[in-house]
């Protein structure tokens, strides 16, 4: 397009967008012209400075023209920045694009290892998890090629909220397997009620942001201050904190019995475990899995309180504007998360592939006593079959030699004397 055709296409625009204004009443209406206006007549006059540079000789012109394209660009970039979604932040392009590729490998093993070791409820969390998380990343990736495209701004905020849920989703079963191999006795609640009190709690927390989120856009749309959404965000994000400090407590509280009679110098203590898990708990993996998941559990909750800071201050504030506190405490926790999960592997330490741990509270739970209900690998079978012999055999007790005891006599001396 020539200059001259250009010209006469600004013109018409700046035109039509006086038109609108001298009629305007409403703020949604007058805010985004006037941005559009202002930026049509920035254009404007760095074009037509432009054209006067290039027959210009007198230097005081030159000067002029070269100082009101100046201007002219940095109104236009004022102006495309006020647009950037992410508070005036560019998203990396190569740091979201490796986290894109990071997550996309750990949804690919999660994924993997779900289905390998038959961890259908963990699997299941891990897929949903990993899968948002690649997709949240992708979504800032694109951003980088233009920060004013709100799909892609919804596509990474949505996904990167809603992913540690689900990634929590799995841990807390994880709480629930300990209890049946430890024993129920030893928890507060049914072992499932972990996890279903929680993932209500993780709900809540989702909605209270979605609704934050929807009323924040709603005053956005209206150019109008969108504080008030953001508080309600924050709230939710509160709330989730406050229920994984919950669960942090209750897990130490478990633990906490089972340390105590592990360090115990009775050894006829260990007779309160669950006997068809000793095996399992014998295992020196087993024995730093509960501090593996509880890093795990600090990992996510780091990134929870980081995200109740950073949206406190506003969309504008310092920890949103500054990306590298974004990867260390939302990406960096999370990937950790995936990471030492995966290395340590439920379904890897829990035998996943050769025996099945019922969770009472689950539908699918058959009580342990019916030894020929499904749901016990044969393993198990053998065990308890092996533990019940055990137990017959000290329960009969000495059985004295009736024969020997009749060679003597009553005075104690014997026939053969």
């Amino acid at each position: 397009m020539s200059h001259q055709a250009l010209y006469s296409t600004l013109s018409s625009k700046i035109l039509s967008a006086n038109n609108v204004l001298s009629t305007a009443t409403a703020v949604n209406v007058l805010y985004p012209e006037s941005k559009t206006l202002a930026q049509l007549e920035a254009t404007f006059a760095y074009y037509s400075n432009q054209d006067i540079l290039q027959t210009a000789t007198a230097s005081q012109v030159v000067e002029s023209a070269s100082a009101a394209m100046a201007q002219a660009s940095a109104t236009i970039q004022v102006i495309h920045q006020s647009s950037n979604l992410y508070g005036g932040l560019t998203p990396s392009y190569g740091g979201n694009l490796a986290l894109a590729v990071i997550f996309g490998i750990f949804f690919f093993l999660h994924t993997l290892s779900g289905i390998w070791f038959k961890q259908w409820w963990f699997g299941v969390a891990f897929f949903c998890g990993c899968g948002l998380e690649m997709a949240g990343y992708i979504g800032r990736t694109l951003s980088n090629g233009d920060y004013t495209v709100l799909d892609w701004f919804l596509l990474q905020i949505i996904c990167l909220t809603i992913a540690p849920a689900f990634i929590m989703g799995g841990i807390y079963y994880i709480l629930a397997k300990f209890i049946m191999i430890y024993g129920t006795k030893f928890a507060i609640m049914k072992p499932m009620w972990y996890s279903y009190i929680f993932i209500v709690c993780d709900v809540i927390s989702l909605v209270i942001q979605a609704a934050g989120g929807g009323l924040a856009a709603t005053s956005l749309t209206a150019n109008e201050s969108t504080e008030s959404g953001t508080h309600v965000m924050v709230a939710g994000l509160a709330f989730q904190v406050f229920s994984m400090s919950i669960y942090i407590f209750l897990y130490l509280h478990f633990f906490h019995k089972i340390r105590f009679l592990n360090q115990t110098q009775h050894k006829q203590l260990d007779d309160q475990f669950n006997p068809d898990y000793k095996h399992i708990r014998d295992e020196r993996m087993f024995k730093i899995f509960p501090y593996v998941v509880f890093i795990g559990v600090l990992f996510v909750y780091v990134r929870c309180i980081y995200r109740v800071v950073e949206l406190a201050e506003g969309w504008t504030g310092f920890l949103i504007v500054h990306e590298v506190y974004f990867m260390i405490l939302d990406a960096l926790m999370m990937a950790l998360t995936c990471l030492i999960l995966l290395i340590f592997y439920p379904g890897y330490i829990l035998h996943g592939r050769s025996e099945k741990i019922p969770v009472k509270g689950m539908k699918s739970y058959k009580p342990e006593e019916n030894l020929g209900e499904e749901g016990q690998h044969p393993e198990q079978l053998e065990r308890k079959q092996q533990q019940l012999q055990d137990q017959n055999a000290n329960n009969n007790g000495f059985q004295p030699d009736l024969e020997k005891i009749n060679q003597f006599n009553d005075d104690g001396t014997s026939d053969r004397s």
